[in-house]
């Protein structure tokens, strides 16, 4: 039951994983129910996350504010604390690439992989509008193992973005993917992470 995460070929890779352990598998169900539901209330990760750095927003598939389940194809906007004097207003954007979903008596599985995008639904510029390039993927994944819940976060071909028109973006996107090599990014998935397993 293992999904699919983008092979790594380029640019740095990030792996975080944590996960709970319970008595029996039926706290392990109900656990994994609540893990899932933080993980696809996108609008609620800056809450979830113990040390948030970022906020994010969930947008449908036309760039519009959503308060609807996640889909594939929608997007997400992304406030990353730092320079904000960009074409976007400082704002990095990704699209909910792929959502894959399975369950069987032992297991149950779902995983979430976001691609760095262009702005929603403005034909006329598919620069990518992310400090990473699009050849990039974050992937965050909520599975039950038995007794176990855990949560991955997978990071893949993390290359800067500096292919844009404006000079204003590429030394804003310059400075934010070096904070994120620097661990900026790591904190803040691993504070999501940590967020999406806790237990009250």
């Amino acid at each position: 039951m293992k999904h699919l995460i983008p092979a790594q070929h380029t640019g740095k890779s990030l792996d975080i994983k944590d996960s709970r352990t319970f008595d029996s598998e039926s706290d392990s169900k109900f656990f994994y129910q609540e893990a899932k539901n933080r993980l696809l209330q996108i609008n609620k990760w800056y809450e979830i996350a113990n040390l948030p750095v970022a906020s994010f927003e969930h947008l449908d598939s036309f760039g519009e504010h959503s308060m609807e389940t996640p889909q594939e194809g929608d997007f997400i906007k992304i406030d990353i604390p730092g320079p904000g004097l960009n074409t976007t207003g400082g704002y990095d954007y990704v699209q909910i690439e792929q959502i894959d979903e399975s369950s069987d008596a032992s297991q149950d599985l779902i995983t979430l992989t976001l691609r760095p995008s262009s702005l929603p639904n403005l034909e006329d510029d598919h620069e990518t509008k992310h400090f990473f390039k699009n050849m990039a993927s974050s992937s965050i994944q909520v599975k039950r193992d038995g007794k176990t819940v855990e949560a991955n976060y997978f990071g893949r071909n993390e290359v800067i973005n500096l292919e844009l028109d404006s000079l204003l973006d590429k030394l804003r996107n310059l400075f934010v993917a070096l904070g994120a090599k620097l661990g900026a990014s790591s904190s803040q998935w691993k504070a999501l992470i940590s967020g999406i397993l806790h237990k009250p």
